[in-house]
């Protein structure tokens, strides 16, 4: 009898090592790895404004591609690095920096990423702070500051130490230009955004 019911024990044991049972069971989800280079399609979060901008407000980016079920319902997360109200000539202008990627499972991973858009101008901040590295040798050159532009990477020249610092991480952005004179930028919500991965993302 004893030895009936140990027989007994094991079986269901061996059985339930075999067919867990589904309310109890571990989906393995397995990773992927997005390549350098991909595009991903995504909304904008909220209305945006840049005569209420600020320097950090925090924007998301909602991923709605099909192509990738695995970001499904990923926000990509990203900040106000500058902000420039028109005035005379000058067109209203805000910055921006990608910083994060947060998954549906709760799970935040760091993204290095552009948006891809004829109004919007690369910052790579590592290539700027590669640039002043490069003149800081230079005999004859004053200390400065190289700053992103809408043509290429525009010097500004003054006096005193650079303000570049060395930058923490890959992280990249870029700035959006006014069309015209005098007007706001205004970005409202549900526009549809192209972000291009710079380094590989790896999820979950």
């Amino acid at each position: 009898m004893y030895r009936t019911s140990l027989i007994r024990a094991a079986a269901v044991l061996l059985a339930a090592s075999i067919f867990p049972a589904q309310a109890g069971s571990v989906t393995l989800v397995p990773s992927q790895t997005y390549k350098a280079g991909t595009r991903i399609g995504c909304v904008l979060d909220e209305h945006l404004d840049s005569s209420k901008l600020a320097y950090g407000d925090k924007f998301k980016l909602q991923v709605v591609d099909p192509n990738f079920p695995a970001l499904h319902g990923a926000k990509i997360i990203g900040y106000i690095t500058d902000v420039r109200q028109p005035h005379g000539v000058n067109r209203a202008r805000v910055g921006f920096m990608l910083t994060s990627i947060h998954l549906s499972n709760g799970e935040k991973k760091s993204i290095s990423a552009t948006v891809v858009s004829k109004r919007v101008v690369p910052m790579n901040p590592t290539a700027q702070y590669a640039s002043r590295q490069q003149l800081s040798p230079m005999a004859g050159v004053p200390y400065g500051t190289v700053t992103p532009g809408p043509i290429a990477w525009q010097m500004r020249i003054g006096n005193g130490p650079s303000s570049v610092q060395s930058p923490a991480s890959q992280n990249l952005g870029g700035y959006v230009y006014a069309t015209s004179n005098g007007e706001p930028i205004v970005v409202n919500a549900g526009t549809a955004v192209t972000v291009e991965l710079s380094a590989n993302l790896t999820v979950p």
